[in-house]
């Protein structure tokens, strides 16, 4: 028996319609979900995010340790923070301090 040519073609038409459907569900799973694109961009955004602050934090803790060093190894400068922040003065020296004078007052 020879085969009719319209009978092969509703075969083909299911497998064409599977396929497209299976295909419809690859998009949707791709796009929606945990494991999604979208959750994919954001978590190269984040990433990228938090390597910055990573390098901003690393900057700041080196020049910590670098202010620390100097701490430790400089007497010059604890005493410079010393007079400035603290306001000490070496025996025997003389402090001046200029306080601010009121403003004049307006007349009416």
């Amino acid at each position: 028996m020879a085969r009719l040519p319209g009978k092969n073609r509703p075969s083909l038409l299911r497998h064409l319609r599977l396929a497209i459907l299976f295909l419809l569900a690859l998009v949707v799973a791709s796009v929606i979900g945990n494991r999604s694109l979208i959750r994919l961009y954001q978590m190269h955004r984040d990433r990228a995010t938090l390597e910055r602050e990573i390098d901003q934090l690393t900057a700041a803790n080196a020049s910590l340790a670098e202010e620390v060093r100097t701490l430790r190894t400089d007497p010059a400068r604890v005493e410079a923070i010393a007079r400035e922040e603290l306001g000490l003065v070496k025996p025997g020296e003389l402090v001046y301090e200029f306080r601010p004078t009121a403003p004049p007052e307006e007349s009416r």
